[in-house]
């Protein structure tokens, strides 16, 4: 059974094995944290690694993927310290929410840690920055959730020193993904990815899984990438997985709605369109379009929003997630 702690207790020097444990944190709001986290020790010396899920709860192949780790990886196999946590709000999780807290409907994965006295997500943050922070290596978990079909690709943080973007850049190699994005530009990596990298951890997120139906294909490539990384690092032996992948370049953008209407979506996951190629209608209740939305360049479809449900006017803390049609981007010739 694991052993509910506080975050103050946490600790990854333990003994060799799998410690599996319930890190807790009291919010002044009254409202109680809790993170699951496995830390299997290996036998052997050698670095920290940390891997993580359900930063947003609806995204449900990370999530058992991250479990099936705990349950593979052997301490007799492992040099070093692997810290797993599957799911990393409990809350979110059990209220099956998508994407935003349920406490104060912010987006986590867009707040900083180091400021635990603040809302109840940048406390979260804040808690789980400190259960990774001894890792020098990061892999976060994400998927398309269940108003999302999301092409798997995995975006690559290339900030900070040549070094720590390398080690970032070969996270990603493993990864049986038609696409690896490293993005240069930092307003368009999460606040989350930007703090893990001045704290010189490596890390990557993994967009894997689509419309919150947790394959086994996409279980599958997060969990071999996540053992290739481990082999790429040297923490488990044999040659890590190379699979073919090509590498985007090019402008991210999104396509969203200002008004509430009926999304009918014309395009598809993965789908390369040209400048004014149709991308879908917002209809009002009865059919009758409100507005046509047309490419503004060739461009690669990341995801979009399967759901016909857009509302305009819920954009808490001004977040858009509510009003989004499509993500892109506008590939480089």
């Amino acid at each position: 059974m694991p052993s509910t702690i506080d975050i103050q207790h946490f600790t990854t020097d333990l003994e060799p094995g799998l410690h599996e444990f319930i890190v807790t944190r009291r919010h002044h709001s009254g409202e109680l944290i809790e993170i699951p986290v496995a830390v299997i020790r290996g036998s052997k010396p050698g670095a920290t690694f940390a891997v993580m899920s359900g930063m947003h709860a609806g995204e449900y192949s990370g999530i058992l993927a991250a479990q099936r780790l705990i349950q593979h990886v052997q301490p007799q196999s492992l040099s070093g310290t692997l810290i797993v946590i599957p799911v990393i709000s409990t809350r979110a999780f059990m209220e099956r929410n998508m994407q935003l807290s349920p406490v104060d409907q912010k987006e986590l994965h867009f707040q900083r840690p180091g400021n635990p006295d603040g809302t109840f997500s940048e406390c979260l943050i804040d808690t789980l920055f400190r259960i990774v922070s001894p890792a020098s290596y990061l892999i976060d978990s994400h998927a398309g959730e269940m108003a999302q079909a999301l092409m798997p690709w995995v975006p690559i943080p290339m900030i900070g020193p040549k070094v720590l973007q390398e080690s970032s850049y070969n996270l990603a190699l493993g990864f049986d993904v038609p696409y690896i994005e490293p993005r240069h530009d930092v307003d368009s990596i999460p606040a989350l990815c930007v703090a893990l990298t001045e704290s010189d951890v490596a890390n990557i997120w993994v967009e894997c899984g689509m419309q919150g139906v947790p394959s086994e294909r996409d279980i599958r490539t997060h969990f071999d990438g996540y053992i290739a990384a481990l082999k790429t690092v040297g923490m488990l032996e044999g040659p890590p997985a190379r699979p073919a992948q090509s590498v985007l370049r090019g402008s991210g953008k999104q396509i969203n709605s200002t008004k509430s209407g009926i999304w009918q979506p014309a395009i598809r996951e993965g789908d390369v369109v040209e400048e004014g190629q149709l991308l879908g209608r917002l209809t009002d209740y009865f059919g009758n379009v409100i507005q046509e939305f047309h490419a503004e360049a060739k461009s690669l479809i990341l995801y979009y929003w399967s759901s016909p449900a857009i509302n305009a006017k819920r954009t808490p803390h001004g977040y858009n997630w509510h009003n989004g049609l499509v993500r892109l981007i506008e590939l480089e010739d």
